[in-house]
């Protein structure tokens, strides 16, 4: 009974003492948010260069800021304010940056809508054609004889020369 209940007040004394360890997961989903600086453009977590001290030290700090107790947000704004933007893997959804993530949506919208007017008005005026088609060989058939009858009379008249 004195062993557990020693333990039990050791481990409440040390307990706060002790640094918090941070959580793997936590790191990784932070890993994955910030571009590594060593300039090979991929995100800290999927770094592959032998050599990379870019990575290890961002790792580190990453751990160490969330040892600290500051929140994932804390961390990655603390990156940002060192870096500025350019360390995040994503733009953030606010400001000149949401053109980044609305114009793809945007111009692929439109493109189909103008695609679309294109195609009815292709099938529009496949539709129309056999009509209009028809109307203008009837204008034509009823000038062609009137031409032909005045060209002969004018051959017959002159001659071959």
């Amino acid at each position: 009974m004195k062993k557990i209940f020693l333990a039990i007040t050791l481990s409440l004394v040390f307990l706060p003492v002790a640094p918090v360890m941070a959580d793997s997961s936590a790191v990784g989903d932070i890993s994955e948010e910030l571009i590594c600086q060593c300039g090979c453009t991929l995100t800290v977590s999927n770094c592959t260069h032998i050599e990379c001290g870019s990575r290890g030290a961002m790792t580190a700090l990453i751990e160490q800021k969330l040892a600290e107790g500051q929140s994932s947000e804390q961390v990655i704004q603390f990156f940002v304010d060192q870096y500025g933007e350019q360390v995040l893997s994503s733009p953030p959804k606010r400001g000149f940056n949401l053109v980044a993530w609305l114009l793809p949506f945007t111009a692929i919208s439109a493109g189909g809508g103008v695609i679309s007017i294109a195609l009815k008005k292709w099938v529009w005026q496949g539709r129309q054609s056999p009509i209009m088609a028809t109307a203008e060989a009837d204008e034509q058939d009823e000038e062609y004889p009137h031409r032909l009858e005045e060209e002969l009379a004018e051959f017959t008249g002159k001659g071959f020369r």
